[in-house]
């Protein structure tokens, strides 16, 4: 069987619903952006094959395209269960994870298995210092910091508040980035996101470039390279 040629994989599953091969049609469908049909044919297939990363994978993807971020996390993290070298779920799940504003030690955790299963993944190795060294700056912070003193004072009418002191954020990266050197299949605005919000903006610019040569929104890339050119700016400035 052509597992390229749709109608032989439509017939074929037509007689065989408990096939394994049931995501390559559910690809099919969800490239053609046929979510309905994509969605049916996950669910027979993960009726016999409950745990089949591979489905669980592509109905990822078909939440993903309809907006459903919940339902997407909750499936990605059903694949990694099954499939802990899934580089792509992993992946994935740090985007939507970012999006819905997790804390960022369960971002951390998540990171932290995108770089088990891929050592050299740049962006996993920049979200995870920034993080830990944030971390370990506040801990230290905590312990040097002295304790505050309770005195029985008498605070006069007439008295001069002391003046306050403005206290400038440190930006989050204060040094370049390596290049992400990102596929054009990863490539996405949800990365470019995800990037931004974690301050990695070289490696946004990348991306942005990626979505370039794939022929995607110039209006929109064109947007967001001018946000993040101007947050570099600004970091620089302070």
């Amino acid at each position: 069987m052509d597992l390229n040629n749709q109608i032989e994989l439509e017939l074929y599953f037509a007689d065989h619903f408990d096939t394994i091969l049931f995501p390559v049609l559910a690809d099919i469908y969800l490239e053609q952006n046929d979510f309905k049909r994509a969605r049916k044919v996950c669910e027979i297939g993960l009726g016999y094959h409950k745990n089949d990363p591979s489905g669980r994978f592509i109905l990822a993807r078909l939440e993903k395209a309809e907006g459903n971020l919940k339902e997407v996390e909750n499936e990605l993290e059903r694949v990694l269960l099954y499939s802990d070298d899934h580089l792509a779920a992993a992946l994935m799940l740090c985007e939507i994870q970012t999006v819905l504003g997790r804390a960022s030690s369960r971002l951390l955790k998540t990171w932290k298995h995108v770089l088990a299963i891929d050592p050299n993944n740049k962006t996993a190795q920049d979200f995870i210092k920034k993080v830990e060294w944030g971390n370990e700056k506040a801990a230290q912070k905590k312990i040097l910091s002295p304790k505050k003193e309770i005195k029985n004072t008498v605070v006069h009418k007439n008295a001069i508040a002391p003046p306050k002191i403005k206290i400038t954020p440190e930006p989050l990266l204060d040094h370049p980035t390596e290049p992400l050197k990102v596929s054009s299949r990863l490539a996405t605005f949800t990365l470019v996101a995800v990037l931004k919000n974690q301050g990695l903006f070289d490696q946004a610019l990348e991306v942005l470039d990626a979505l370039e040569e794939k022929g995607q929104n110039l209006k929109s890339i064109a947007l967001e390279r001018e946000t993040i050119q101007t947050l570099i700016k600004n970091i620089h400035k302070s």
